[in-house]
């Protein structure tokens, strides 16, 4: 995979999409239990039109029913993904650029942004919003 078309294409032959746009793509993982987790694929453009990078996050819940400090404590023990903040809710999230990426370095990080991020709202929101 080298572009974001690459990219889309790969997920559309391996994953189940439940939204997709120009610049990003909606994902729904079933995680167990009766829980899902979304997750989306944002194409970044840096460099002035010159660098595509791959952006994955999931939403954790909404920031103003989270003990912020102690989610990103939990967060900073986490090989793969950080916190972002957006339109109130927290994301888990992480960035890597799309030129020469292997099937691994998309793989790997999107199970674990999956997994933490679902982790974390089981933890501190105690239900299934997202």
């Amino acid at each position: 995979m080298t572009t974001w078309t690459s990219l889309v294409e790969y997920v559309r032959s391996n994953y189940k999409i439940s939204d997709e746009k120009d610049d990003r793509v909606k994902l729904i993982f079933e995680v167990g239990d009766m829980r899902t987790q979304v997750v989306f694929l944002w194409r970044q453009v840096l460099g002035e039109g010159t660098e595509e990078w791959l952006q994955i996050e999931s939403p954790v819940g909404k920031v103003d029913s989270l003990n912020l400090r102690a989610v990103l404590e939990e967060v900073g023990g986490k090989v793969c993904g950080g916190g972002a903040i957006i339109d109130g809710h927290l994301f888990i999230r992480q960035s890597m650029p799309l030129a020469d990426l292997d099937i691994n370095e998309f793989e790997r990080p999107l199970s674990l942004i999956t997994s933490t991020a679902d982790r974390l709202e089981r933890q501190f929101v105690g239900g299934d919003e997202f």
